[in-house]
């Protein structure tokens, strides 16, 4: 049996994570147990809240627990171990939760167990001090409870430390397995008795001894990986490892390059057992995003282009109210005059309709008419903004009006675009991309809960604060008020 403990600081992620399974699992709820709520995202949102109060970073405690293959266990066994784990590590009657992951393939199973830390009477996190190797005991006396295949706490061989990420980056990227060089370079030391023995041995088995650049001596494998020959393999200091090869001039060992220039090269190596690329993850949000995006960028390039073929017309129409048209010029491109939705616009029209209104000639006599006076284009501008204020109300409303309209016509119309432009060009969803942007949704409105309660439970705790202060303040201005009359 394998359990596998780690503490979590977010409760919605871990909730999505224990109910929502992986390609080719199947999550189930079995047990929801101490909380409030009878869902599990309100419930870790609730106990999300409580560490608010605690200044607790992460009150979760998560623990996957699983056995080899082939092993079978019931549910009610793995819920006796779920019991013995809380135990073990000191949760007893804390709040927790159980969900099983089964693959749809074998109908394999395994079982997720989340505590909250959080101790309400106190309201204190629960410690939590050497968990994982209470963890390892555990497992051990479960094992022989149920009868299980023990699982060796211990690294088989005589090396006693992992690789490191570079190693296991490089083994990955020649191809390699890291475990068995490693177990092969140490196999051939202890072979070995003497410099001159452990450098034929590398040779017999396609290794090459060199001289390291920060190290004294690393070996280069086949396929052209650099292995350091240190604690991490041999475990031995380097004192006792050069005291070991002290047979051998360290001057006329070859070079890291020289060793890798003498076998096949690293990169036609890598290209050779690199696996194929997978396709990138497609991101649902951005594609939304550029999906919007190219709707109203070609709702803008279709009114731009219809508003271009309507404005001619008009144009005709304001050169013929003049003494000078248009027609006359050469034929120009006309240019498309801005939308006017401001009321400044409608005021200067309006001043400027009533000077046209007051040059145009009336239908009495000339002799008759009085002579008009000679007036320059600021004073017919001032004088027709006098007689404005009528005109331009009634425009503004007339204007308003027809903006609203035209708003509502417009959006209408970007919605029809914007739909059917989705529809002829958005991709078919994979299932996988189907249950990524559920998750993400989840997430977003777990998130936007969590801040809404937040919220709320800080402005509580804030109203709660300040009426006690008040009610201090009115304790002590009482006691003062009695001082005074004692004296």
């Amino acid at each position: 049996m394998i359990s596998k403990g780690t503490t979590h600081n977010n409760g919605a992620k871990l909730a999505a994570y224990m109910t929502t399974g992986k390609e080719g699992e199947r999550a189930d709820l079995w047990e929801l147990r101490g909380f409030g709520a009878t869902n599990i995202k309100d419930a870790f949102r609730d106990v999300q809240i409580m560490s608010g109060a605690t200044k607790c970073e992460q009150p979760f405690f998560h623990v996957q627990v699983r056995n080899r293959e082939g092993e079978i266990m019931t549910r009610q066994q793995f819920e006796y171990a779920a019991d013995r784990i809380e135990r073990m590590l000191g949760l007893s009657g804390q709040p927790r939760a159980i969900t099983f992951h089964t693959y749809e393939h074998n109908n394999d199973q395994h079982m997720h167990v989340a505590w909250s830390r959080i101790d309400q009477e106190t309201m204190t996190a629960k410690p939590l001090p050497f968990f994982k190797e209470r963890l390892k005991k555990i497992s051990r006396e479960l094992e022989l409870h149920f009868g299980l295949e023990p699982v060796t706490n211990h690294r088989e061989g005589n090396i006693k430390f992992a690789p490191t990420r570079a190693q296991d980056e490089q083994a990955r990227r020649l191809g390699q397995d890291p475990h068995e060089l490693r177990n092969t370079i140490r196999e051939l030391w202890d072979r070995s008795d003497c410099g001159r023995s452990f450098q034929g041995a590398l040779e017999h088995e396609g290794f090459t001894l060199a001289q390291g650049e920060r190290r004294d001596f690393v070996v280069i494998d086949r396929a052209g990986g650099l292995h350091v020959l240190g604690k991490r393999i041999l475990d031995m200091t380097a004192a006792k490892i050069r005291d070991r090869l002290s047979d051998l001039s360290r001057d006329d060992l070859p070079t890291v390059g020289m060793a890798r220039a003498m076998i096949e090269p690293e990169h036609e190596r890598a290209k050779e057992k690199q696996p194929e690329k997978r396709e990138p993850v497609w991101d649902r949000d951005r594609a939304d995003r550029d999906w919007q995006n190219a709707v109203i960028e070609a709702a803008i390039d279709r009114e731009k282009i219809d508003r271009t073929y309507v404005e001619p017309a008009a144009q005709e129409r304001r050169a013929g109210a003049g003494s000078r048209k248009e027609k006359e010029w050469p034929i120009r491109p006309p240019i498309p005059e801005p939308v006017r939705t401001s009321p400044e616009y409608h005021f200067e029209d309006a001043a400027r309709q009533t000077v046209q209104q007051a040059e145009k000639p009336t239908s009495k006599p000339a002799s008759k008419r009085p002579r008009p006076k000679e007036y320059s284009t600021l004073d017919k501008i001032s004088s027709a903004r006098d007689r404005a204020p009528a005109i331009m109300k009634s425009k503004i409303k007339g204007s308003l009006r027809v903006g609203k309209v035209a708003t509502r016509t417009v959006g209408k119309t970007l919605d029809a675009f914007s739909d059917a432009f989705a529809s002829l060009f958005a991709p078919v969803l994979t299932p996988e991309q189907i249950r990524q942007g559920e998750k993400a949704q989840n997430r977003r409105e777990a998130e936007a809960d969590s801040a809404i309660d937040f919220a709320r439970y800080t402005s509580d705790m804030a109203q709660q604060c300040q009426q006690q202060e008040n009610e201090r303040e009115a304790e002590r201005q009482r006691a003062r008020d009695r001082g005074t009359r004692d004296r």
